[in-house]
């Protein structure tokens, strides 16, 4: 009964009121009819509001918007912006003057795009709170401009608000925004502005490829993907690997019930997509290996360490790879890089042109995913690293190929580091 008497006084409020675009009064009453009482008596104030109800000027007939200076239209739900995809959102109040518009904080803002001002040194400002205003929005941002205009490119895939089972509505990537003129009277009222992202399919872009590790070995497979990657399943001969969703797949103790054909799935709420396989295959031959150790500063940018790595002959090589900073100090060394991370890519000459391909990272060496072998390696090799430090290992089985390990600065700071490569196997 009591919704029922809600929802009757906002039919009334809506009869009454009639400034704002009756398309917008249907949508917020479709949704209002729709809500528990609680959420009826928020948007009761929020059609007050869109409505006109606060300082509403009769010459404001509606927004047009418009898509990278295209046509306009009245269309308030901006689709299809892709991840990545530079764009430029514009948004007017038709009929009016506007000099400030004002953005709810409570809006979901869109990362990536910006909001800029055709007024020179306008800049967003905000958040401020509006003290003893009328009811609804009184925690917004601001920024002086005749049109509403967003500019940049995303880079977090969303949607536009969709009814949740609570009964209650998302507000993902839907603004909240309020036109005023120079007196500091608003123009038409609150509005609702959608910007849809949608989530599109991981890309496989590198397949793990064939590898040939002797009978207890070790074998170790790499993948590339783009887009948004939420979950990782390792599958060999096309069968789930249990537990196997990292970013490498790792097999130690290598031996002939291990010899198949490797592949990985990778997804996100969009779906998902499947890698081509590698063939793992046990093979006794030997691998030359080029090693390295260099020591020197460590800079910024284009300035970090590069060291290069070949292996050379059929079968796969075990490293060791140690990224050091703290180690240094702790020998002594002046100026030594506080936090080193480590980053290993692959020489890929098969593609044209021919680029580098990223396998795995590695910034304190305690939190990589296979810690504890790695901490193994380290022993044995009587190469320790102290519990808690911020140096750098890794622990790589790699194929044929020509490699590079990066040797840089967390937040790109600078200081003397060590990059260092021991043989495992």
């Amino acid at each position: 009964m009591r919704l029922v008497r809600a929802q009757f006084a906002i039919l009334m409020l809506g009869m009454l009121l009639q400034r704002s675009p009756a398309v917008r009064l249907l949508v917020v009453l479709e949704k209002a009819l729709s809500q528990p009482f609680s959420q009826v008596v928020r948007l009761t104030t929020y059609v007050a509001t869109a409505m006109g109800v606060f300082h509403a000027t009769a010459g404001a007939t509606g927004l047009v918007t418009s898509r990278d200076s295209g046509s306009s239209t009245n269309n308030v739900d901006f689709k299809n912006v892709e991840v990545g995809e530079p764009v430029s959102l514009s948004v007017q109040l038709e009929g009016a003057l506007v000099d400030y518009w004002e953005i709810d904080f409570a809006s979901d803002l869109v990362d990536g795009l910006d909001f800029v001002s055709d007024k020179p040194g306008e800049i967003f400002e905000g958040p401020f709170e509006r003290v003893g205003g009328p009811g609804g929005v009184n925690k917004f941002y601001r920024i002086k401009s005749q049109f509403l205009i967003l500019t940049g490119a995303p880079t977090t895939p969303s949607r536009i608000a969709t009814l949740e089972p609570d009964g209650f509505y998302s507000n993902q990537n839907v603004l909240g925004v309020k036109a005023y003129d120079a007196q500091g009277s608003s123009e038409g009222g609150w509005y609702t502005i959608s910007i849809e992202v949608p989530l599109v399919l991981p890309e496989i872009v590198r397949d793990p490829v064939a590898t040939r590790v002797p009978v207890g070995g070790r074998a170790q497979f790499f993948f590339e993907s783009s887009g948004v990657v939420d979950s990782v399943q390792w599958l060999k001969d096309n069968v789930e690997l249990a537990g196997e969703t990292g970013m490498t797949l790792i097999i130690q103790n290598v031996s002939a019930a291990d010899e198949g054909v490797y592949s990985v799935r990778v997804g996100n709420s969009a779906g998902t997509a499947t890698s081509g396989g590698g063939a793992l295959t046990i093979d006794d031959a030997s691998a030359d290996l080029v090693n390295l150790a260099t020591r020197g500063l460590v800079g910024a940018g284009g300035d970090i360490m590069i060291g290069g790595l070949t292996v050379l002959g059929g079968s796969t090589k075990t490293v060791l790879v140690r990224g050091l900073g703290p180690q240094l100090a702790a020998e002594g060394v002046p100026g030594a890089l506080a936090d080193p991370e480590l980053r290993v890519f692959q020489t890929l000459f098969d593609e044209t042109p021919i680029r580098s391909q990223m396998l795995v990272t590695n910034d304190n060496w305690e939190e990589d995913s296979n810690a504890v072998e790695l901490e193994a390696a380290l022993i044995s090799l009587n190469k320790p690293l102290a519990a808690g430090s911020k140096d750098a290992a890794l622990l790589l089985t790699l194929n044929e190929g020509v490699y590079t390990f990066q040797l840089s600065g967390v937040g790109d700071t600078e200081g003397v580091g060590l990059i260092e490569l021991f043989v495992v196997e």
